[in-house]
């Protein structure tokens, strides 16, 4: 039985699901926008984007579970780090993590319609550019926005991995980590690859764990030392990767 909901029902409940989402996004992104001049620190709007984020996960019938959460310190900033498994692992952090996250996004997506607008005026970081300039002043914001309180969401991996297994590291984590000394939380997500694949938006009802590590203190690294930071960022990471959970086999 399954096995026929999942190969045979669901792809036509799908569409409907797509067409819902596509639907939700618009509605709460306006929302988003028109409350945004009255929450400049976007705390308010931080709660609409964390109901949207699991709206759609529950909706799509993924379970969501989370360990190690007691290892966060409440009222306290965090430079989150994650593997990068699939589309829906920004809408997993930021809905089952307590923190007030802030995401770092390519600027490419700022361009879409509404939906860019609406990340810029939660407080999402447009991270990178073309121009070397562009990138010193997108990760000079992210500093000034974890001083101000906020947790920053980076995928070192800079792009989702197909099977699961953990890509090349990238250093510009670690360089904000450095220059604001605010502690990093590494983070394992688990699933998410058999949920939404890679290269596809075949979007399945599967489960999902997200494992939270213990903190990495950045101040034993200097800058000449950034590699040997994410290299025990990785670690930790991967000492929690479960390529095997929520695999529909």
């Amino acid at each position: 039985m399954k096995v026929i909901f999942l190969w045979v029902l669901y792809p036509l409940i799908r569409p409907f699901y797509l067409l819902s989402l596509i639907l939700n996004t618009l509605i709460f992104a306006l929302i988003i926008i028109a409350i945004s001049p009255l929450d400049r620190k976007g705390n308010v709007v931080h709660y609409i984007g964390k109901f949207w984020s699991l709206l759609n996960i529950y909706l799509s019938g993924t379970r969501l579970a989370i360990r190690g959460k007691e290892k966060i310190e409440k009222g306290r900033s965090y430079i989150v780090m994650s593997n990068h498994q699939g589309l829906v692992d920004p809408w997993v952090l930021i809905g089952k993590l307590p923190l007030q996250l802030r995401w770092t996004i390519k600027p490419e997506v700022k361009k879409m319609p509404i939906f860019g607008y609406a990340l810029e005026r939660m407080g999402h970081i447009y991270v990178g550019g073309r121009k070397r300039k562009d990138a010193a002043l997108s990760l000079e914001a992210a500093v000034q926005r974890i001083r101000q309180g906020a947790s920053v969401v980076f995928f070192p991996e800079g792009t989702r991995s197909k099977d699961g297994h953990l890509l090349k590291f990238h250093k510009g984590g670690a360089t904000i980590a450095i220059r604001s000394d605010v502690p990093i939380l590494p983070v394992t997500v688990n699933g998410s690859r058999f949920v939404l694949p890679k290269g596809t938006l075949a979007l399945m009802p599967g489960k999902i764990q997200v494992i939270v590590g213990d903190s990495i203190d950045p101040g034993r690294f200097d800058e000449n030392r950034k590699a040997e930071l994410m290299a025990v960022v990785r670690s930790a990471i991967e000492q929690n990767l479960d390529l095997e959970y929520g695999s529909f086999t």
